[in-house]
């Protein structure tokens, strides 16, 4: 009598996350804003997910990495999902296996080259890798596979006491013209939605906010860059200057600051519950609580980012 214990058939999301490649705050938004799966629940009332619901979530990482919007997708059967993924694959012409292999060689190069240039304190050498990654890679690709690791990169080097402040002086005046090159592209019309993006008090760390706003230039927004380190009057003034619909911002450092909670309750206040606040940073997570009482939404990374732009737009 065969002893070979069968294989857990419910699994938590830390499973789910490693196995899809989705973060644990996309799962449960998806669940929760678009009803895209329905997941168990233990007796102490944890999120479980079946094989079948993995395989869903799957797939609809790889139709939204093809351009999907979740919204549009959420509501398909799972078949329907599958087809849909084919096709999509089929269309675009999926670059080749040896391919991506060599897109994650460029990616690792030039982020190792771009490191390199900011510990050397080299902007000429540090605009060069920039631009020559921007021949190499998509739009997304360059600023949600090298240039958001790069920011983190940066940010663990500095909180280790490896790299300074004027290493990420030099690097933001060198990115912010780079970017600006970038958001340049992309020409919003009169009749686009507009954003204001940047950092509250004491938060003086600007790249995630200059990254943010090249994404939403990209996705067809017309966008004002506030810089950094702005109080709570001076963001909401621009935002009723500029008559836009959202209003989004970069927190990286610190994650515990104590006098941040006032800042964004009192923004909140001065612009209104008609306003969309989108919050995200490396250390965005230590401020959910206060973020979900003044219902801002809360964003894990840039593709994330990019999805809520898009379902702001609707």
């Amino acid at each position: 009598m065969s002893t070979k214990k069968r294989l857990p058939t419910s699994h938590s999301i830390g499973v789910a996350v490693r196995r899809t490649g989705l973060k644990p705050d996309v799962i449960r938004a998806w669940e929760k804003r678009y009803g895209a799966i329905q997941p168990g629940r233990t007796p102490t009332n944890r999120r479980f997910y079946t094989d079948e619901q993995l395989e869903r979530l799957k797939l609809l990482r790889q139709a939204t990495l093809g351009g999907r919007q979740i919204g549009q997708v959420a509501g398909l059967s799972t078949e329907q999902l599958r087809e849909l993924v084919e096709a999509d694959r089929i269309a675009s012409g999926q670059v080749p296996q040896p391919l991506q292999e060599g897109v994650s060689v460029i990616l690792d190069s030039r982020l190792s080259a771009c490191l390199t240039a900011v510990e050397k304190l080299d902007p000429r050498e540090l605009r060069f890798h920039l631009e020559r990654a921007a021949t190499d890679l998509t739009h997304p690709r360059l600023l949600e596979d090298l240039l958001a690791p790069l920011l983190g990169k940066m940010g663990e080097l500095w909180e280790k006491g490896a790299i300074r402040v004027v290493h990420e002086h030099v690097a933001s005046a060198v990115m912010r013209s780079f970017l600006g090159t970038l958001q340049d592209a992309f020409v919003g019309t009169d009749s686009a939605p507009s954003i204001v993006i940047g950092t509250p008090l004491r938060q003086e760390h600007e790249l995630g906010a200059l990254i943010a706003s090249a994404i939403a230039a990209s996705e067809g927004w017309n966008v004002t860059h506030l810089g950094c380190g702005l109080p709570a009057e001076e963001i909401a003034a621009a935002a009723n200057s500029r008559g836009v619909t959202a209003v989004a911002l970069s927190l990286v450092y610190p994650t515990d600051d104590p006098y941040l909670a006032s800042e964004l309750k009192k923004l909140r206040r001065l612009l209104g519950e008609e306003f969309s606040l989108i919050v995200g940073g490396r250390a965005a997570q230590g401020y959910a609580k206060i973020l979900s009482s003044i219902s801002a939404t809360l964003v894990s990374d840039l593709a994330e980012f990019r999805e809520e732009l898009r379902s702001a737009r609707r």
